[in-house]
């Protein structure tokens, strides 16, 4: 059994507890290298496994990452980011970036 989204959630889910322990000066900073670094460590979590398609799901994990980006730092509302994700979701499911 493939448990590669499995081990993303699992890096999704450090890198949030992360940012609860970052002081409140550093917090900018912060979730933009926490949430390069999760993006990153999922590149070689996705390079690793060798039946999925690399570049469709770097392409959703780099949404993702922009809207956990936009979110933390406020420039999005929860509401649009759930939307936006929702979109995501839908291009992906739709064959958005896959190679051919």
């Amino acid at each position: 059994m493939n448990y590669t989204w499995l081990y993303i959630f699992l890096l999704l889910m450090a890198g949030n507890i992360a940012l609860q322990f970052v002081p409140f000066f550093l917090y900018v900073e912060a979730v933009i290298v926490i949430n390069l670094a999760v993006l990153a460590a999922s590149y070689f979590v996705f390079r690793r496994d060798y039946f999925s398609d690399l570049r469709a799901n770097m392409l959703f994990m780099t949404g993702l990452t922009a809207i956990n980006i936009l979110t933390d730092l406020g420039i999005m509302s929860y509401i649009m980011s759930w939307i936006a994700f929702g979109a995501l979701f839908v291009w992906s499911m739709a064959g958005g970036g896959r190679s051919r």
